[in-house]
């Protein structure tokens, strides 16, 4: 788990805790610009699960992202020690508000630049469901550029969904 606290403005980008887990489920449940059927809603086992994996381990990365008190976002990955270190994000999502106002690049640069900085880490993946329009125009505007296309990535019995895997290098 990786330690994190950036604060600009009236936002805050943390780690998340435990105390915290309840409150970003309800949040992340709420998102219908990211979840798009009953199935994409994570139970409290599950959610409390995922936090757990994060919080045991040395490479997970799990930041809430806080507006005047109230959760705007969250942003899940872990690093990979390579020849050439790497963060891939499992999660990026904001509310829409910030999608549309550029709060999203912002929070996003704030974060990766944190990596840089403090650990060196210059190259991010994501993948993202090719229906998450507002966050490709997010990823996209902060120079994120397109390495493949997965097909049939996101399946379940009702439904199934492309992913778009993006990378950006930055610098110093």
């Amino acid at each position: 788990m990786f330690d994190v606290n950036i604060k600009y403005g009236d936002v805050s980008i943390s780690s998340v805790e435990k105390e915290d887990v309840k409150h970003i489920q309800t949040w992340y449940n709420s998102q219908k610009s990211f979840l798009y059927n009953g199935n994409d809603y994570l139970g409290t086992d599950e959610f409390y699960e995922r936090f757990l994996e994060y919080y045991m381990s040395e490479c997970e990365i799990f930041l809430k992202i806080i507006k005047i008190n109230n959760i705007i976002g969250i942003f899940k990955g872990r690093v990979e020690f390579k020849s050439e270190n790497m963060v891939w994000v499992s999660c990026f999502a904001m509310e829409s508000f910030c999608l549309e106002n550029n709060e999203g690049n912002i929070v996003l640069d704030k974060i990766l630049k944190f990596f840089l900085n403090n650990f060196g880490i210059k190259d991010f993946l994501i993948g993202v469901s090719v229906k998450d329009k507002k966050i490709l125009t997010v990823l996209k505007n902060s120079g994120f550029q397109l390495v493949r296309i997965s097909n049939d990535f996101f399946m379940n019995e009702s439904s199934n969904g492309n992913a778009v895997i993006l990378k950006k290098k930055i610098y110093m």
